[in-house]
């Protein structure tokens, strides 16, 4: 992740986070507000974000209902454990005590970028499950929630009170429209997606994915 963008309400401090990051391999962007920076985020970079009031935990929290899959590092001067571990239960990767030099911050990121990675892609397909169960009705989405937790024909049709022929028609349409081969991939995306858990809400419809938490702090 080459691009790092810094946000920071101190512009003193904020222009100092950039100096020392543009003495590694990294681009830094500096941006004064978590909303500056949510109009220009982009895949493939970090968010830096001066904890300031709980500001790493609440860009977690926007980022959640955001197409953007970013990954966030709090900083802050002397910080406490309790808040380190408030930023990063919210879903930040990692939490660093400012002032550090790019040594420390390269180290640390290279640290934690193999988890990242893994969990941007676990949430890029979560997105795409979404997006996919988001192209069905309400009534095959049923159907196909029923697949896990029934099986047959036969026992979804006794369970949405209509026929196993009418089943059969929902399980072939919902093949073509999730662009998968079986039934196994069908119900691997509901998985993926949260439908049997009940997580697939209005928010995960338009694409949003739950951010996990990441560990690692560094003082």
């Amino acid at each position: 992740m080459k691009t790092v963008f810094v946000i920071d309400p101190k512009a003193e401090r904020r222009a100092e986070v950039c100096r020392v990051l543009l003495k590694g391999e990294r681009h830094a962007e500096p941006f004064e507000t978590a909303a500056d920076f949510l109009t220009f985020a982009r895949e493939e970079s970090l968010a830096l974000v001066h904890d300031a009031d709980g500001a790493a935990a609440g860009l977690c929290d926007r980022l959640r209902d955001a197409p953007q899959l970013v990954p966030v590092v709090g900083y802050s001067e002397n910080p406490s454990f309790s808040r380190a571990v408030t930023a990063m239960q919210a879903g930040a990767a990692s939490y660093l005590a400012w002032p550090f030099t790019v040594e420390e911050f390269s180290d640390e990121i290279g640290r934690i970028e193999p988890a990242m990675r893994e969990t941007l892609d676990r949430k890029r397909r979560v997105a795409e499950a979404r997006r996919l169960l988001a192209g069905l009705t309400a009534r095959e989405r049923e159907v196909l929630v029923n697949l896990i937790s029934h099986g047959t024909n036969k026992a979804i049709a006794k369970e949405l009170e209509i026929s196993p022929r009418t089943v059969e028609k929902y399980r072939a349409t919902i093949l073509v429209r999730l662009g998968v081969a079986n039934t196994a991939q069908a119900i691997r995306v509901a998985v993926e997606a949260g439908a049997v858990e009940g997580d697939f809400t209005d928010s995960a419809r338009n694409g949003a994915a739950a951010s996990p938490a990441q560990a690692g702090l560094m003082g």
